[in-house]
């Protein structure tokens, strides 16, 4: 008996210590927030946007979201590389945007309907044969919703059922759950409407799985975890991962992925603390001196005490530095260039550009009181300014401001003086704030920019840089 126990005891240590040195998305962690990094890519050149992730029959499958056929893909390795694509059977692709796992077979979701325009939707029930190393097709479900057509890339099995959670529309009054008590093959299963959600309406869910009777649904900005199929979540974690699609519980660890490829992990997810889960916080400072000038295309006027504004994917020669002078914020800077366009001067055509956004606040999604500030060449007078609408990207004439500068031999310099009501309004400065930057159709993929891994980040002030005013 007592070798048992000590045996016993050996094995939970060892299971301790390949616990505690399993790879890890989470570099640090600092009160509730942790920063992490994508642990995997990708690696299989058939899966070009993976919408979905499982683990079953001792691998890990995935689909793309685009369409390519009624192919999932098969791999032991959670990078998916040497992938095994697989044939489902006699199945047809309109939209697959999810799988789940219902006792020994998996489900593949053909639920997707970005227009509103499928009158049904198809469930696929699969079988994995080892020694043939095929799928079997066991069943297929037709499948509606008691209240019209929903665009859903989100589905889960629960308690033995199956769950869809669509993605909430404009004209949706709720994010509801749609419940399959039984799928018979042969007739229109319709779901039953079997809960709400208690979530913002801009919250659009992408993914879902459910395991040790936590139900996760994963959005563009948050995952949200909730112990039963309705009403507020018990814990919503930020997340910034870019298009983030697919979810996945394996063995205690959260696994979340992207359109993009990357893949993330995080070891024993359901028993931390955490409160985000977001790349490494950049910071900033914005330097204030009462006296004004006028831009001359460099700079030099102010350049003591300005702030060097560390963009990624700068080269040599290139800057980027700010610094408020009187009513203005004056920006000066040289990037490089492969291809420079103008922008209208009257219009909404968008050219090269240097994007500036700021924000008072870090919240999930755009409140409509950001400034959005496009810095380019109007094609005709020279260096201009506008204002962004995000509403429809169209571009607007910044009032007030100046410019001075060049764009020549691939090398564009610069100087703005841009008037501080036109960003922060009336009154005061704030101490602290939130902004980016990002430079538009200067170098293709791999554009300079201050926070975010895709200039889709001017949609969420969170992952912008804290700027101290100073």
């Amino acid at each position: 008996m007592r070798k048992l126990c000590v045996l016993i005891l050996l094995l939970c240590a060892c299971a301790f210590v390949i616990a505690e040195d399993a790879p890890d998305s989470v570099l640090a962690v600092e009160g509730g927030r942790a920063t992490v990094k994508p642990l995997f890519k990708l690696d299989y050149r058939g899966i070009k946007k993976s919408s979905a992730l499982q683990h079953w029959q001792g691998a890990w499958w995935t689909l793309n979201g685009d369409g390519d056929g009624p192919i999932v893909y098969r791999c032991e390795r959670p990078d998916f590389v040497g992938a095994q694509p697989l044939e489902v059977p006699g199945a047809k692709c309109l939209d697959w945007e999810a799988l789940a796992v219902q006792g020994d077979d998996l489900l593949v979701c053909d639920i997707g309907d970005n227009q509103l325009e499928r009158g049904e939707y198809a469930i696929y029930r699969v079988g994995w044969d080892a020694k043939a190393a095929k799928l079997n097709t066991l069943a297929t479900y037709r499948i509606a919703y008691p209240d019209g057509r929903h665009n859903a890339e989100a589905a889960a099995v629960i308690d033995g059922k199956l769950h869809i959670f669509p993605r909430r529309g404009r004209l949706d009054a709720y994010t509801g759950v749609y419940r399959f008590d039984e799928l018979k093959e042969g007739e229109l299963n319709t779901a039953e409407l079997a809960g709400k959600l208690d979530l913002d309406a801009r919250v659009q869910i992408t993914a879902a799985d459910y395991a040790a009777g936590k139900l996760l649904l994963l959005s563009y900005t948050r995952l949200h975890v909730f112990s039963k199929p309705e009403g507020a979540p018990e814990r919503s974690v930020r997340v910034y991962a870019q298009r983030c699609e697919s979810l996945c519980l394996h063995e205690g660890a959260l696994f979340y992925g992207n359109e993009q490829g990357q893949l993330f992990r995080v070891n024993g997810f359901l028993d931390s603390k955490h409160e985000s889960l977001l790349p490494a916080a950049v910071k900033a400072e914005l330097p204030v001196e009462q006296q004004g000038v006028d831009p001359d295309g460099t700079g030099d006027a102010w350049q003591q005490g300005a702030f060097e504004l560390r963009l990624q994917g700068l080269g040599e020669g290139e800057y980027l530095r700010w610094k408020v002078c009187g009513a203005y914020l004056m920006v000066a800077g040289g990037l490089r260039y492969d291809v420079f366009s103008s922008s209208s001067e009257h219009g909404p055509r968008r050219g090269s550009a240097l994007v500036l956004m700021f924000s008072g606040k870090d919240s999930d999604f755009l409140e409509g009181d950001e400034a959005h500030l496009w810095l380019g060449d109007n094609g005709a007078t020279g260096l201009d300014a506008w204002t962004l609408g995000m509403q429809d990207f169209s571009l607007k004439p910044l009032k007030g401001a100046k410019a001075a500068g060049k764009v020549r031999d691939r090398y564009w310099s610069f100087e703005y003086a841009i008037p501080l009501t036109a960003i922060f309004g009336e009154g005061k400065l704030p101490e602290k704030l939130y902004a980016n930057a990002w430079g538009y159709n200067l170098k293709g993929r791999d554009e300079p920019h201050l926070a975010g891994e895709s200039f889709g980040c001017w949609a969420n002030p969170y992952t912008w840089a804290e700027v101290a005013v100073k």
